[in-house]
Order: structure tokens, then C-alpha cells, then sequence
């Protein structure tokens, strides 16, 4: 019973991960509002009725995205700053931009997609998506501690909310489409799109005044 049971999950964690992958391949080329269960059975070996037996909605197939690249980001952030010779404010800074623009999909899918995710996901899902993810909260509670080593948990909390919310903005003003970027230059010619991770960067130096 013991051998089948684990037969079982590993067929589950099998599939889960075909059909992830056949996702992500899909995002690289079409739009989100394009994407289906329909077209991501028809780049699997699942047949789309199957398909629901793992999920309910192609928004639960993208939380688990979601959590991947949250999860990726943590350890690039982990690895990144544990060599950081000279810990401190403009190091901490530049880390965080830097590794961040190492994730473009997890950017994308905070800053445009986050809402129409979560929103189509069950509850169960969701929680286990939030549980999940929770190693991000910690190892940036823990390296802004380090960094940062007089600012209160109240306000490192807070900062960390404020991070994600200012990479969400500044990734939708910093990956405009070109049809944007020409209407904005009609009516400023020099208008030029900043660059995400430099503007990340002075971004954060300005927030982090407040943890010193």
C-alpha cells in the first residue's frame, strides 16, 4: 500500500510539472487572457478533461508559477547577499534590484496578472500558495535585519510591503509595449523608458532611509 501511495504521488507531481512546463511555454509567446486549459492540453500528454483533476482553472496553474519564481528569487537573493563583503544601504539595494530583474516572469505576473490569479483560485489554494511563499518574508526579514540592524520588525515589516508594491508599479512603467512607448513620445520626443533595476534601485535607496 506504502509503494502504490507513493507511486501515486509521484505520478501526481509528474503531471502537475507537465503541465507547469507546457504553461510556461505558452506564456513566453501568447498573452495571459489568450492562454486555456484547452491550449495547454494540446502541448501536454494530458487530454483536457484530465487536466481538471489537478486544476480547476489555468489561474491555479499559474500560482504554482508563482510560487516557483518567488521561491527562485529567494534563494538568488540568499546567495546574493551572504558573499556581500560590505553589508549595507547601497549593497542591500543593489542586491534586491539586481536579482529581481534576474525574474522577469515573476514581475510580470505580480505586476499585470496578480489580481485575476488569485482571484480565480480556491481558497485552499490560495492558503497553500501563502504558506508556501512564506520563506521569501523570512529571508527578507532576516536580511534587512542584517542590513539593517537598528530598524524595529514594525518597520521592516512595512518596508517589505512597500517593496512589492513599488515593483509593481515600477515593472508596468518600465516594460511598455511599443505602441505606449510611441504615444508617450508624441508628446515628449526625448521621452526614453527608464531601466526596471536602476530605477529599482534609486527607488529603494529613497525607501530605506527609513530603516537606518
Amino acid at each position: 500500500m506504502k509503494c502504490q501511495k507513493v507511486k501515486k504521488e509521484s505520478l501526481v507531481a509528474n503531471r502537475q510539472q507537465e503541465i507547469i512546463s507546457a504553461c510556461e511555454e505558452l506564456y513566453e509567446t501568447m498573452e495571459y487572457e489568450d492562454i486555456s486549459i484547452k491550449e495547454i492540453a494540446k502541448s501536454t500528454s494530458i487530454c483536457r478533461s484530465n487536466i481538471y483533476n489537478y486544476y480547476q482553472t489555468k489561474d491555479e496553474i499559474f500560482l504554482d508559477i508563482l510560487e516557483k519564481d518567488y521561491l527562485a528569487w529567494t534563494e538568488d537573493i540568499r546567495e546574493r547577499m551572504s558573499r556581500e563583503e560590505q553589508p549595507g544601504r547601497e549593497a542591500y539595494c543593489r542586491n534586491i534590484a539586481d536579482t529581481a530583474a534576474l525574474h522577469p516572469r515573476l514581475l510580470k505576473l505580480m505586476s499585470v496578472h496578480y489580481i485575476a490569479i488569485e482571484k480565480n483560485c480556491s481558497l485552499e489554494k490560495l492558503t497553500a500558495f501563502k504558506y508556501a511563499i512564506h520563506p521569501f518574508q523570512e529571508t527578507m526579514e532576516e536580511v534587512l535585519s542584517r542590513y539593517f540592524p537598528k530598524a524595529p520588525r514594525e518597520k521592516i515589516q512595512n518596508f517589505i510591503f512597500l517593496l512589492l508594491s513599488l515593483i509593481q508599479g515600477l515593472y508596468s512603467m518600465t516594460s511598455l509595449c511599443e505602441k505606449q512607448v510611441k504615444a508617450i513620445q508624441e508628446v515628449n520626443p526625448d521621452y526614453q523608458m527608464p531601466d526596471f533595476a536602476a530605477a529599482l534601485y534609486q527607488a529603494l535607496y529613497i525607501l530605506t532611509s527609513d530603516l537606518i
